[in-house]
């Protein structure tokens, strides 16, 4: 019987364009450019700002390929010593560039619609709610969600950065469930990318409910589709309730 249902943060529970660009290319220029303004570094010039971008995206590529996620304050560190700046760059300097830089995305965040709504549904039918989610620095989510007062419903928040590894490799849903203590048929994993939350968590033995708010059809050749599919959140407490009917034999 289904106890808990975990979510997806990006595209699923918020919207962030500046989040986004920031994680997978941005940071580079924007962490530099900050700390020049500070006068903590020079103002960089274009072949240094470029050895800076390869060093970024190398860690992005790593990440994406072999699953083990780096932190963006790891990726700073990285290119703060390709660019052989560690005398002027403390460890400081380093964390509080990714936390401004990040501060900043929480202003021009979005809720999806209906999040509250659903969430507050799950939780006053007595499921467990949680979040799984690729990103480079935790604190953004925690800052975000309690900013639209979302962390009140989640007990757990598993961050990619934080666990070193990503989806959709598995190991990331292992130490969700393991935290819950809870089995993979026991939850329900919500998220809108086919491949890194639907395929993924139903390879783990989860239940998968796609968020496809475009409301497309299942992509043909993949192995694995989803147990629901649903084109906005209210529908998910709706969804969780006819399982619960199901599995209670209600209607047999």
């Amino acid at each position: 019987m289904i106890q808990a249902y975990l979510f997806d943060f990006h595209q699923t529970l918020i919207q962030s364009p500046a989040w986004i660009a920031l994680e997978i290319r941005t940071l580079p220029r924007a962490a530099f450019s900050l700390m020049a303004r500070n006068r903590i570094i020079p103002i960089l010039d274009g072949p240094q700002l470029a050895r800076a971008e390869d060093a970024f995206r190398a860690s992005r590529h790593a990440a994406e390929t072999t699953g083990r996620e780096t932190s963006h304050v790891e990726d700073l560190t990285a290119m703060v010593a390709a660019l052989e700046l560690q005398r002027l760059v403390s460890p400081k300097a380093i964390e509080e560039t990714i936390a401004t830089l990040h501060r900043r995305c929480v202003e021009t965040a979005t809720m999806i619609e209906g999040a509250t709504q659903a969430l507050q549904d799950l939780r006053e039918s007595s499921y467990r709610l949680g979040i799984i989610s690729n990103a480079a620095y935790s604190p953004f989510l925690t800052w975000t969600l309690d900013h639209f007062k979302l962390l009140q419903f989640f007990e757990l928040i598993v961050v990619s950065a934080d666990v070193e590894t990503r989806k959709p490799w598995p190991q990331i849903f292992h130490i969700a469930l393991e935290r819950m203590e809870l089995l993979p048929s026991q939850v329900a994993y919500v998220g809108d990318d086919y491949h890194k939350d639907v395929v993924a968590s139903k390879r783990v033995g989860m239940r998968a409910i796609w968020f496809q708010p475009d409301g497309n059809p299942a992509p043909s050749n993949q192995e694995e589709s989803p147990d629901a599919s649903v084109t906005s959140l209210d529908q998910i407490p709706t969804q969780a309730e006819r399982w619960r009917e199901m599995e209670a034999g209600v209607g047999a």
